[in-house]
């Protein structure tokens, strides 16, 4: 079982951990409590640490990787070849409420049947449920329905798996119950991965199986969580728990009722290399920081791109349910594959046709099928030719005894070739990670600095693995007698250069290997699912709570922001006056800016209509009787008649000419007027005797009526010469 925290008799936080022998140890758990005057900051350099706990299942692995650009993680990397394990990682010390949390997680891939997540919970643990044995179970379309033997106590919404089933059609590694029919009955038609696919399942007359529990939050009885969990790098998660009562999903969009999917949208949890593609060179780093804010009446998760100047992404926010403030905190990062995850059962030794699609297939070990069992196959050594492709389809094997099977596989034919693995599928969840190229060929050395290296030569390019991803080797097999030669395990990829995959040891994970020449063989190759924590941070912060009168109906459980950034006003309207009344001493003067023009604004459509004041092009105020330089006019005029002449023609609809000055001399030797006309309407007259020169300023403007010329002409025949200053405006 996974291994669990629980409580001694005192009262201490005991720790039961899997020895990996069939025994069970006890162990102290540290639980120091900080308050946010310490703060918290990992950025893994080195592992182990003293500032974490960790659990881990055989087969798994957690260390610290990467060696570029600063590009330190904590991995978290799950055994492709086990199902039913767990592997987590705590803060040693405990944190009070308000808890803000920043992680920096990304995962190599994901898939269905394995589980990711952030937990942050108290350390007052439940005891685990135990498994429901199977009365009778059914699918028919995609509604699965469960009897069980004892009453199951369960509601919809709770998230469970299915194993143990001799139909493996129903062993389902992660669903969520849909509806109860009974004490004893209940119905599934979705989790995580989708909806359940539409298949015609009757009761077998084998093993029922049973029903296993997914803790959200690693049984405790409060805390909040993030859960990656199917193949969409991009679908999160979401639970909280106040004093032990029921872990309550958060889901968003369509189809994801809390009986259902359970999934909300979030940023990719895809890793990103630093640097380009180089061999031996390790820079993985997060697309998004994972933030949690968990205060005593609400808990909100967010997400942002690193190093991103774009804003946060808020994905859940809960105030129903919220954990108890009065406990202490402390954060887990885990990684679980649920007992129904498809895994291998064996590696193949031979597999052999005779003129014929059916391939008989010997394993190394017991392969525990049933006839009709769905399998899928891969690392053959003849993947490469159309006898042994990559069996990605699931088909169905009929057992020849405990050790061999028969199954159709490619197309006809006659060969014998040797390596890979088979793999049982449990209700059609894929195998995890597995790599459609098999292996041809390897060769091991020993580097300068003591760290083994293998050269596994592919059937084509290598695709599905990148340069610091961790991977397994399974069933890489000699083709002369189908003998194993001792590479299978874990490694870490440090180079592909297409049909070549370099791959070295993870320092205590590795096998150890002498070194050898070249091998022909064949053999598969599982990318591992690797958990990355890039950091870890929390932060200190205050809750400042505003209240919003008058109440009740006004009453505000949270500060209302208002963003006035760029003038822009998000919601409602937001009134701004000045800081003293008319006819008050003056208060703190307020910058005023002006409307830049160069030319005449459309007029305002009504008087009383609020208007901007306006200015020149470099921030000169405009002020009565003074205009935009653009609006001004002069003229110069050769008066000898009676005749209308225009000093300014109409302006436009809404526009007047405005006359400010004029000069004026008679060269004729008669005494004649001077008019400034309105159009034709004469608004303006002066006598002028020979000679006279006259400069004139008006004081009170001469207006013409507006969209009308602005026109001069003489009361008789005589020689005027005259100029004239005015502009343009309403």
């Amino acid at each position: 079982m996974p291994n669990q925290q629980f409580k001694d008799a005192e009262g201490n936080n005991k720790l039961l951990v899997d020895m990996g022998d069939g025994t069970y140890a006890e162990q102290s758990v540290a639980a120091g409590v900080k308050n946010f005057s310490t703060k918290f900051r990992d950025t893994f350099e080195s592992w182990p640490s003293a500032a974490w706990a960790e659990v881990k299942s055989p087969g798994d692995i957690v260390t610290v990787d990467g060696n570029a650009m600063g590009a330190s993680y904590l991995v978290v990397s799950i055994d492709p070849l086990t199902a039913g394990t767990e592997t987590y990682v705590d803060t040693v010390d405990s944190f009070k409420q308000p808890i803000e949390v920043a992680v920096g997680l990304h995962a190599s891939q994901t898939a269905w049947g394995q589980d990711l997540s952030i937990e942050v919970l108290d350390r007052d643990f439940v005891q685990a449920a135990p498994d429901l044995e199977i009365a009778s179970i059914s699918q028919t379309t995609t509604t699965l329905t469960v009897d069980t033997v004892l009453p199951h106590n369960l509601a919809a919404g709770k998230r469970i798996g299915i194993r143990g089933c001799s139909n493996a059609l129903v062993n389902y590694p992660s669903v969520v119950i849909a509806s109860i029919i009974s004490p004893t009955s209940f119905t599934v038609t979705g989790g995580p991965n989708s909806t359940l696919p539409s298949q015609t399942v009757t009761n077998p007359a084998g093993a029922k199986g049973f029903v296993y529990f997914r803790p959200a939050l690693s049984s405790s009885r409060n805390g909040t969580s993030m859960h990656i969990e199917n193949a969409t790098a991009t679908q999160g998660f979401f639970y909280a728990r106040a004093s032990a009562g029921d872990a309550l999903p958060f889901a968003s969009g369509s189809g994801n009722a809390l009986n259902a999917r359970q999934a909300t949208t979030i940023g990719t949890t895809a890793s990103v290399a630093l640097a380009a593609t180089m061999p031996y060179t390790y820079s993985w780093v997060p697309t998004n920081e994972y933030r949690l804010t968990l205060m005593a009446d609400r808990l909100q998760w967010s997400d942002s791109l690193i190093d991103s100047l774009a804003a946060s992404s808020n994905r859940v926010l809960r105030s129903q349910i919220v954990p108890n403030p009065d406990k202490n905190y402390f954060l887990r990062i885990k990684a679980r594959t649920e007992p129904s995850t498809t895994i291998p059962v064996g590696q193949i030794v031979t597999a052999v046709k005779s003129a014929s699609t059916t391939a008989t297939v010997t394993m190394d070990r017991p392969h525990g099928l049933v006839t009709g069992d769905l399998v899928v196959g891969y690392g053959v050594r003849d993947v490469a030719t159309t006898s042994f492709p990559a069996l990605t389809t699931p088909a169905s094997a009929t057992v020849v005894d405990s050790l061999s099977f028969t199954v159709t596989w490619g197309s006809s034919g006659t060969a014998t070739s040797y390596g890979g693995f088979i793999s049982k599928v449990n209700a059609g969840c894929p195998q995890p990670g597995a790599v459609s190229q098999s292996i041809q060929s390897a060769v091991e050395t020993t580097l300068a600095d003591g760290q083994s290296q293998i050269v596994l030569a592919g059937s084509a390019a290598w695709t599905g693995v990148s340069i610091g991803d961790y991977v397994n080797v399974v069933g890489c097999r000699d083709i002369v007698n189908g003998a194993t030669i001792g590479i299978d395990g874990a490694w870490k990829v440090a180079n592909i250069s297409t049909t070549n995959l370099t791959l070295v040891n993870i320092p205590g994970y590795s096998p150890t290997v002498a070194d050898f020449a070249l091998v022909n063989c064949g053999g598969g190759v599982i990318r591992r699912t690797d958990l990355r924590v890039s950091y870890v941070r929390l932060f200190d912060f205050e809750r400042l709570r505003v209240e919003l009168l008058p109440r009740p109906t006004g009453d505000a459980a949270a500060a209302v922001p208002v963003n006035m950034m760029a003038g822009v006003i998000t919601s409602g309207t937001v009134a701004a006056a000045g800081t003293v009344a008319v006819d008050a001493a003056i208060g703190n003067p307020v910058t005023a800016g002006l409307r830049a023009s160069n030319a005449n604004i459309t007029a305002m459509s009504a008087a009383g209509d609020s208007v901007g004041w306006l200015g020149t092009m470099i921030g000169a105020g405009v002020v009565k009787p003074y205009c935009l330089p653009e609006a001004q006019f002069d003229a110069t005029l050769s008066l000898t008649t009676t005749t209308a002449t225009a000093i300014a023609a109409a302006a436009g609809t809404g526009i007047k000419r405005h006359l400010v000055s004029m000069q004026a001399i008679n060269t004729g030797a008669s005494a004649v007027d001077l008019i400034i006309l309105d159009g034709a309407i004469e608004r303006w007259r002066l006598p002028l005797p020979p000679n006279a020169v006259v400069d004139i300023e008006f004081p009170v403007h001469i207006v013409v009526t507006a969209n009308t010329a602005l026109n001069a002409n003489l009361s008789a025949t005589g020689t005027v010469r005259a100029n004239f200053q005015g502009y343009t405006a309403p």
